[in-house]
């Protein structure tokens, strides 16, 4: 695959959907050169307009891709789009000076307990069916920076709405959200610092997935159930140890906030 040593580009992202569109827009506002791709040609045009430079790129079709040089690469491909689109991401990562990956705490076990990035296991996921460590591996562990990210909340994507009228399984359990200015903040930290390997991005404050969707105006109760002590929690204590701190730690405050905004 030829490749432009040039590297013309500060960023390349792979994958310009809600995430991967809301990076390329804040490195273009300062100046940066970013390319990003995307399926459908109505999104190409999106990205055009919004100064990115659009590359076509369809992992269901089995042609050839060949992406212009950049310095950095974002990986924010969902992981339903199969192990050969990684594996081309792999195949640019090793030409950029660093990469950052976007996964997901689906690596942990689903059982309750305590989770840091050493407790990853060989697990399908149950959102992609696919095995998240098998793709985390196919890049090379010096260079990349691994944000494994919780639930993704923000702009234009409210959470709970799938869960209106229906009950809440696993109320007292802690949520595992994080909202999407943190993962923003998250890829610029692991970048600028060289933070290479896995770093779970879940916002820190203890909070039951009750109280964070009845925020969210998902379920209705009086006074939500603190989180069990017990639970399936996703430590962040690493990228917290790195000086990372969360612009919004506490996830059911600011979904109230968005909330609010909303009505």
């Amino acid at each position: 695959m030829a490749q432009d040593v040039k590297k013309d580009f500060e960023w390349g992202i792979l994958g310009c959907g809600w995430l991967g569109t809301a990076w390329g827009l804040q490195c273009t506002s300062r100046g940066d050169r970013v390319w990003g791709s995307a399926r459908r040609p109505e999104s190409l045009a999106s990205l055009k307009q919004v100064g990115l430079h659009p590359e076509p790129f369809d992992s269901g079709k089995e042609s050839p891709v060949a992406f212009p040089g950049c310095a950095n690469l974002l990986i924010a491909l969902p992981p339903s789009a199969g192990m050969e689109a990684f594996q081309l991401g792999a195949k640019l990562a090793e030409a950029c000076e660093g990469t950052v990956l976007i996964s997901s705490t689906s690596v942990y076990p689903d059982e309750d307990g305590e989770y840091s990035e050493a407790s990853a296991i060989q697990r399908v996921s149950p959102h992609s069916g696919m095995r998240l460590l098998d793709l985390e591996h196919l890049f090379n562990p010096e260079t990349t920076s691994i944000l494994r990210a919780g639930g993704l909340f923000g702009p234009s994507r409210h959470p709970g709405q799938f869960l209106r009228g229906r009950p809440l399984a696993r109320p007292t359990d802690p949520v595992n959200m994080v909202h999407l200015t943190d993962v923003l903040r998250a890829i610029e930290h692991v970048s600028r610092s060289q933070l290479a390997g896995a770093s779970n991005l879940v916002a820190p404050v203890l909070t039951s997935r009750e109280a964070f969707y009845a925020a969210a105006g998902a379920v209705n109760v009086n006074q939500p159930s603190p989180a069990r002590a017990g639970g399936r929690r996703v430590l962040s204590d690493c990228i917290v140890a790195s000086g990372f701190s969360f612009q919004h730690p506490d996830p059911a405050r600011v979904v109230a906030g968005m909330t609010r905004s909303a009505e």
